[in-house]
Formats: structure tokens, C-alpha cells, sequence
């Protein structure tokens, strides 16, 4: 319900969010203007306007927008702007269709949560529904930069709160039980995966002028970050590359569809026992062989085009058996060593298969 204010004729018809609601020369003016202080002075300012014969309504009249002209606008420039357009056209769709035919500036914050909270009903990830929300929030923010919109009711809702520190990298042993049940089509891409950490939509836009041959560097040219990333080829990269070399029939390297790739790979995982490993995390499992491998954090950072120590902290982790080993190692260095014999292995050690 709308609340009154102290001074007639300004309202607040959701929290936070104030309208003038007053009738000049006969004519209703309702506007919304923002926070309750504006609310109160532009009121103030019609009302001088109106007295002294300057007002002039129609000026203040604002143009209905409604909200699938915001979706057209979004998906346009996705279109023209983004790799991955397929993903955010129809988190698009989504809020289109709950909001198709209303004005954007009646919008609340709680007629989004209503969407959000029907999305987590259906089984729908956090993760997912964050990217739903970022979506939104960058539609209004859009539309306020060009003057359609003073408000964005979606900066008022905050993100859920995700567990990041979920730990999923293949080790040799399931990488050998992936390719038995991956198609032979996908063994390519997904070892140059492994053996570069780079993104799916990065390796899918690789083209084969971005292959140095002379110099073993392939170069991401455009890379989430909007910045170019080159990364080293090793021995393995070099051999699926040569091989796909002379039998390329297109530009792209990699001529997959992204849909298809990711729907083939999650089969294989699934029949293979290793859910719920993700494409994105063959990208966990390059950081963290090379971590185990004792590469340092900064060449780290730099081989996987991650910007922050922190950033990285997400993807390099060490295994059990790794930690177990570096422990180990100090053994060497005790004093008595022979007379207090070490385990042979660490109790409660599970299996590789399982980490």
C-alpha cells in the first residue's frame, strides 16, 4: 500500500521509491522522482511554477516504457557485443516474460524476488540465478544511462551467497576414464583444455592465425577480461593441434557447437562416475597440476590470465596425496628417525579416484 507523506501530494508507493500525485489546472501529475527529500522539493518546485504561471505539465509527462523495449535494446547489444550470446538471450527471455507489458518504472524489488524465488522452486542453481539477476541489473542500469529510467529497483537485491571453494579437478587416472567414454570428436579440444586452462567460449573462437607455430605461443585475442592472453604450447598442445591442422576445413580451430559439445561432455561424465565434474573444471585441473608441479603463484597467474592471487586461489588446489607428501618430506629433517619409523600413509587416505 502506498504511504503518505507529511507534505500532500508526494507518495511512496514502494520502499524507497517516491511519486508527486497532484492535480494542476485540472490535470493529474503523477511522477515518480526517487528518495522522499527530491520527492518533496520537486513537488515543492511544481507547485512555485504552477502559482507564478511558468508550469508547464506536459513537460514532466515521462514516456511509458515498457519492459520488453528494455529486452529488445539488451538483446541487440549482446548481439553486436558478446561471444556468448546463446546464455544471456534467454535469461533475457525470462524476465521478458514476466514483465513483457509493464511499464519498467513500476518494476519493484519484490516483483523480482517473486521471479527469483519461482526460478529456485523449479531446482534452478544460485549460480543461475545470480546470472538472471546481473542480467537484469545491467538492463536497468542501461536504461537509466540513456535517460529512460531513474531507477534500478534490481540494486536492491543482493546476490546469493555461493560456495566457491568447492574443489573439482581431474587427476591422470580420470582423465584416461573421461576419453573412454568421450567422444573421439571432443578428445582434441578437451586435452587442449587441460593443457592450456583455456575458457570453452575462448577456445571456440580460436582461429588458426592465432596458432604460432614458429614461436609455440597460441594467443587468445580477446579474453574475458576484454584483454589478449598468450599461452605456451607444450609438447601435447603442439601434437593435437599439428594433427587437426591437416585436417582443417575451416578458419576456426575448434568447429563445434557449443550447445552439443556441453550437453556430449556432461553424458561422458556421467557415464564415466566423475559428476559433477563441469567443462570448466578441466580449467581447475590445468591450475592445479601445474601447482602440484611447484610452478610459483605469479606464473601461475600468468599462464591462466587470472588477474589476483585471490582469483587464483579459486582454481589451484593441492591434493591430499600432494599435502600428504610435502609432510612427509620433513621425516628427512627429524631428529630419531630410526627409532620413531613414519606411516607409510597417511591414515583415513582416500583413494586418488575419489579426490
Amino acid at each position: 500500500m502506498a504511504k503518505q507523506g507529511r507534505v500532500k501530494g508526494i507518495i511512496e508507493k514502494s520502499p524507497g521509491v517516491w511519486w508527486i500525485d497532484c492535480y494542476v489546472n485540472g490535470k493529474r501529475l503523477r511522477k515518480m522522482v526517487g528518495n522522499k527529500t527530491a520527492a518533496r522539493a520537486f513537488y515543492e518546485k511544481v507547485k512555485t511554477e504552477d502559482r507564478e504561471g511558468r508550469l508547464f505539465p506536459e513537460k514532466y509527462e515521462r514516456k511509458r516504457v515498457l519492459f520488453s523495449e528494455l529486452a529488445k535494446d539488451r538483446l541487440a547489444f549482446v548481439a553486436a557485443n558478446h561471444s556468448r550470446r546463446k546464455d544471456d538471450d534467454h535469461r533475457v527471455k525470462r524476465w521478458e516474460n514476466a514483465f513483457k507489458d509493464i511499464d519498467a518504472s513500476q518494476i519493484t524489488p519484490s516483483m523480482i524476488e517473486n521471479v527469483l524465488a519461482e526460478m529456485k522452486k523449479e531446482g534452478k542453481a544460485l549460480a543461475t540465478l545470480n546470472r538472471h539477476l546481473m542480467v537484469l541489473k545491467a538492463m536497468f542500469s542501461r536504461a537509466i544511462r540513456d535517460g529512460l529510467l531513474t531507477l534500478n529497483p534490481a540494486s536492491k537485491i543482493k546476490q546469493y551467497k555461493l560456495n566457491n571453494q568447492i574443489v573439482r579437478y581431474l587427476t591422470p587416472k580420470q582423465e584416461g576414464i573421461l576419453f573412454e567414454y568421450l567422444s573421439n570428436t571432443y578428445h582434441p579440444i578437451t586435452k587442449v583444455a587441460i593443457n592450456t586452462g583455456i575458457r570453452q567460449g575462448e577456445l571456440l573462437r580460436l582461429t588458426w592465425d592465432d596458432v604460432d607455430w614458429n614461436s609455440g605461443i597460441l594467443t587468445v585475442k580477446k579474453s574475458k577480461h576484454g584483454q589478449a592472453h598468450r599461452v605456451p604450447m607444450n609438447s601435447i598442445v603442439q601434437g593435437v593441434l599439428a594433427e587437426a591442422y591437416q585436417n582443417r576445413r575451416t578458419d576456426r580451430i575448434f568447429s563445434h557447437d557449443s550447445s552439443q559439445m556441453r550437453k556430449t561432455f556432461e553424458k561422458a561424465i556421467k557415464a564415466a562416475g566423475l559428476a559433477p565434474f563441469r567443462w570448466h573444471d578441466l580449467r581447475h585441473s590445468f591450475a592445479n597440476r601445474l601447482a602440484m608441479k611447484g610452478v610459483n603463484d605469479r606464473t601461475l597467474m600468468v599462464l591462466g590470465g587470472w588477474k589476483s592471487p585471490a582469483m587464483l586461489s579459486r582454481y589451484a588446489h593441492l591434493s591430499p596425496t600432494h599435502l600428504w607428501q610435502a609432510v612427509e618430506s620433513l621425516v628427512e629433517i627429524t631428529p630419531n628417525t630410526e627409532m620413531e619409523q613414519p606411516l607409510k600413509q597417511p591414515l583415513n587416505r582416500k583413494d586418488e579416484s575419489q579426490e
